[in-house]
């Protein structure tokens, strides 16, 4: 393997098999002997599936600055209590974090360990017959954060604290290789725009929880007619109506997305009330996911990946924006 260059110099494949010699120290840390190792993503973290004989095992390697070992814990007890329930989230092994370094990577991670989840994902087929799928669960979720006590010392983010910062610290400055100045322009406009409106919403029991955050298709799976939620790693306390935008967000070139968001908020009510103002708030929220999914990518420059593919990921999300303008509410 080259040697001599930074982290995040490196290709996507050398990165990855650098993370995996960490993830091998991170399983002696819980008795775990792999047979197989196989990667699955490496962007925001870095996951693997492990067959070993204690089981099969989903490796998640968090990426430095995103969380610390006190909120990892807390995402463990959140797992734990919701699994006492009946919900059918990840089981955390041993649940416990643990902290490791090995040679390439240049700061020590916090790695966990989950039972396998089974199921077939949804990815970009979701159709209108699944979306009150989603919606069911994300009420079953948000009926269980309203009603459920953290334990002492339980401690999450808050997703929308950065609004209340200036904007002009979280634009994306520019030019943007790749990336037409009217998209660049666009996400900012967004910045700008959510920084004015989460301030003066109302928060309460109804509009505020701890959510999932991030339940698009790539983390539901169904199985057995019913779904699976994985990747806990963004929930945090936030406007209920981020649930309903992470969810819509990836959907918006769908010929179905009307009746899909219809449907899903149907679903939703089938269990509990909308939060609300939730159909005049789910276009904002739904533009401050994909503007803040944007920003995101665009800052992402240690992941060679994100670096190839971020411009054009970032133009496809402002042509999705534009056409949700299009549909009104």
């Amino acid at each position: 393997m080259p040697g001599g260059r930074a982290f995040e110099d490196k290709t996507q494949e050398e990165q990855i098999a650098l993370l995996e010699a960490l993830g091998r120290v991170g399983l002696a840390e819980f008795g775990v002997e792999p047979i197989s190792i196989q990667p699955l993503v490496h962007f925001e973290n870095t996951t693997f599936k492990v067959e070993s004989a204690q089981g099969t095992f989903n490796l998640r390697i968090s990426r430095p600055g995103q969380q610390t070992d006190a909120t990892i814990r807390s995402e463990i007890e959140f797992l734990r209590a919701m699994r006492s329930e009946g919900f059918r989230v990840p089981n955390p092994y041993q649940n416990r974090v643990v902290t490791v370094a090995s040679p390439g990577v240049p700061e020590a991670r916090n790695v966990v360990l989950l039972r396998w989840m089974g199921g077939e994902f949804l990815r970009d087929r979701l159709t209108p017959d699944e979306a009150p799928l989603i919606g069911k669960a994300m009420a079953d979720l948000h009926d269980f954060t309203v009603r459920w006590l953290p334990p002492t010392g339980f401690v999450r983010h808050q997703l929308h604290r950065w609004t209340f910062d200036s904007p002009e610290s979280h634009i994306v400055s520019g030019p943007v290789e790749g990336l037409p100045e009217v998209d660049r322009e666009l996400v900012n406009q967004i910045v700008v725009e959510t920084c004015e409106r989460i301030p003066s919403l109302i928060r309460n029991s109804e509009t505020y929880g701890l959510i999932h955050a991030d339940l698009h298709v790539g983390n539901l799976l169904i199985e057995d007619g019913q779904l699976n939620i994985i990747d806990f790693d963004d929930s945090g306390y936030a406007f209920l109506y981020y649930d309903f935008a992470a969810a819509l967000a990836f959907h918006l070139h769908h010929p179905d997305f009307v009746e899909i968001r219809n449907r899903m908020l149907a679903g939703y009510e089938s269990v509990r009330p909308l939060p609300p103002g939730t159909r005049e708030l789910l276009t904002p929220f739904i533009r401050q996911r994909l503007g803040g999914v944007s920003e995101w990518i665009l800052s992402r420059t240690d992941n060679p990946k994100l670096r190839e593919i971020g411009p054009s990921l970032v133009s496809e999300f402002c042509e999705g924006m534009r056409r949700l303008a299009a549909l009104g509410n």
